[in-house]
């Protein structure tokens, strides 16, 4: 089959595309990017010349002109999320394949009308990178609650610390503490997070959940990339504390926290728990983001003895490697290669249906919470 010809939004010459998005685009046979749309001819070109693309490589600067190209079958949308709309909308109305970056859409009000244009343009193919339900993490995780390697599950809980939103913030990530921008520690962290509880406990919660969410910082450092202070007093306006309590749809209880800020020094920044009738799985990992991964992410169970002892000694679990987990592949692009690689095998990690869902679970929050978004 002849490659799949991909118009890029937003592959600039830093942030996250580069190194999620490019590596498995570059060296994939299924694959072949053609055009790239950035703010500018000369950003497009400069990526262009950077990444090695072919001469052919058409740059663009407005993304109704990469949507006129009649010689592109996908359109990858990775802009900040504010941005989705503008950038992605005329695609769908030209009836192109997309992937496009969670969140959908800044807010609900977004994700349901980027739906909406995905429908009427009879989009065949419509991807969200929710992409943690490709680790082999998260699958192997599923794997022992289905197969019941702990028993029946009766619990788990969930706590995490986001990195951002604590007392500095790098130039260029200080739209993470903006809640207008739709991309902060509740739709991102919190929307990678809860969808990968989901997808190995269950999803849906009967009834609603409890949420609490708060700013509890108002100000944080602004910081060069070479830390230099930039501002000393950056208002914060979105979410710094994050909880949940709730039963899932499956019957299983869930108590979930995070909160902006670096872990407690030496300590987890992600310690989840599933206890189960026999036992309890642990994972541990230096951050929660497991759609992305991290070198120290562990997979521990602990037998319980059923005659009254001690438990028995913990045993670590791996999970199984894939073509993608050889020291070739950067952290970040390993979970993205997997999503482009079903894609080409006709599967879709997550629709825009599912992300509408997933948006409205966050709406509900905020409205719990008496919040406008």
């Amino acid at each position: 089959m002849p490659p799949i010809r991909v118009g890029f939004l937003g592959l600039s010459t830093s942030g996250w595309a580069p190194g999620a998005h490019f590596p498995y685009l570059k060296h994939s046979d299924k694959y072949q990017i053609v055009a790239i749309c950035n703010s500018s001819i000369e950003s497009s070109k400069a990526a262009i010349k950077k990444y090695e693309l072919p001469e052919s490589t058409r740059a663009y600067d407005d993304p109704e002109d990469l949507a006129k190209d009649k010689d592109i079958d996908l359109v990858v949308c990775s802009v900040r999320v504010d941005r989705h709309f503008a950038t992605i909308s005329p695609s769908l109305k030209a009836g192109k394949d997309v992937f496009v970056e969670w969140p959908l859409g800044k807010n609900l009000s977004e994700a349901k009308e980027l739906l909406r244009l995905k429908n009427e343009g009879g989009v065949k193919t419509a991807v969200v990178g929710l992409q943690a339900r490709q680790s082999p993490v998260i699958r192997k995780l599923k794997q022992l609650v289905d197969e019941r390697r702990v028993g029946k599950v009766l619990s788990s809980s969930w706590t995490g610390q986001g990195g951002n939103l604590g007392p500095t913030v790098h130039e260029g990530y200080e739209y993470l503490s903006q809640r207008e921008v739709g991309g902060n520690l509740v739709s991102i962290h919190f929307g990678h997070s809860i969808d990968y509880i989901q997808a190995v406990l269950g999803y849906g919660f009967t009834p609603a959940p409890k949420t609490l969410l708060a700013s509890r910082r108002s100000h944080q450092k602004l910081l060069s990339s070479s830390n230099e202070l930039i501002k000393e007093n950056h208002s914060i306006t979105s979410d710094d504390t994050i909880f949940l309590h709730g039963t899932l749809s499956t019957g299983i209880p869930l108590s979930f926290s995070l909160r902006g800020g670096k872990p407690f020094k030496d300590v987890p920044g992600l310690d989840w728990r599933i206890y189960g009738e026999t036992g309890e799985i642990r994972v541990t990992s230096s951050g929660p983001f497991l759609n992305v991964g991290y070198p120290d992410v562990k997979i521990a169970v602990s037998d319980f003895d059923l005659g009254g002892g001690e438990s028995k000694d913990v045993v670590v679990v791996e999970a199984e490697k894939d073509e993608f987990d050889g020291d070739e592949w950067g952290v970040p692009s390993r979970n993205v290669a997997r999503v482009y690689r079903a894609l080409s095998e006709g599967s879709v990690n997550c629709s825009f249906e599912d992300a509408v869902e997933r948006h409205e679970f966050i709406d509900g929050m905020y409205r719990e919470n008496g919040i406008v978004v």
